[in-house]
């Protein structure tokens, strides 16, 4: 648990705990490949400490490993585990809350890691008005889209990510892999970019990313030191 980075989240069903511990399979990696071959740690496990994945086995359990990650005050009986962000040669993602409530999310991880990118952090928000109208003021009065823009990142859950590569260049590399803002654009001139595969329109075209080099910190710095 404490070799390298870990992803912690918050799952929620009818019968969670039970629903995922079956989901998860065997704690042995071994024994889940011959009960249940189907299972999280069958197909991504190696062994009974390399199994993937960890999951509450009670209620109980799911309140005390909860409040670990996700405090329910600053005044926790655990310290909060520290950010992974490393604010250096990194820029900004954000998948917009449309491509989350539409199954998106590990696609668009999947297809950012396969394409050279190290994701260093990753973070999911329920952003308010005033935050969103914030981070997006540089584009007020400058894109139409821009009430609409700030509608669609308090319209759900959106996930904030921490893009990092080998030079101060990350900014401009990640931006020309997402693509152009029109998604039906991207479609025509760079059909390979996440907007082409994954955006709808000018708003919803899945993905956020820092357009100008120089502010590619200072966003990063917004999700992962203001909000978090």
């Amino acid at each position: 648990m404490t070799s390298g980075p870990v992803i912690a989240m918050e799952l929620l069903a009818e019968n969670g705990v039970a629903k995922w511990r079956e989901l998860l399979g065997p704690t042995d990696s071994e024994q889940a490949r011959k009960d249940a071959p189907g299972s999280i740690r069958a197909r991504f496990g190696k062994d009974k400490s390399l199994n993937a994945a960890h999951g509450s086995d009670s209620c109980i359990s799911a309140e005390r490993e909860l409040n670990i990650f996700f405090p329910m005050s600053r005044i926790a009986q655990y310290e909060s585990p520290r950010s992974t962000a490393t604010f250096k040669n990194t820029t900004c993602c954000i998948i917009k809350p449309h491509a989350v409530q539409e199954g998106l999310l590990g696609d668009i991880v999947s297809e950012i890691q396969e394409n050279g990118f190290k994701i260093t952090a990753m973070q999911m928000f329920y952003m308010e008005h005033p935050n969103a109208q914030e981070f997006y003021e540089v584009y007020k009065g400058v894109l139409a889209e821009y009430s609409g823009m700030v509608n669609q990142l308090v319209s759900g859950a959106s996930v904030a990510m921490e893009i990092a590569g080998s030079d101060a260049d990350t900014p401009s590399k990640f931006r020309a892999f997402v693509g152009p803002a029109d998604p039906e654009l991207a479609r025509k001139l760079r059909p390979t970019t996440l907007r082409a595969k994954f955006g709808k329109t000018r708003v919803q075209n899945a993905v956020h990313c820092t357009d100008l080099p120089e502010d590619g910190l200072l966003e990063v710095e917004y999700f992962f030191k203001i909000l978090e």
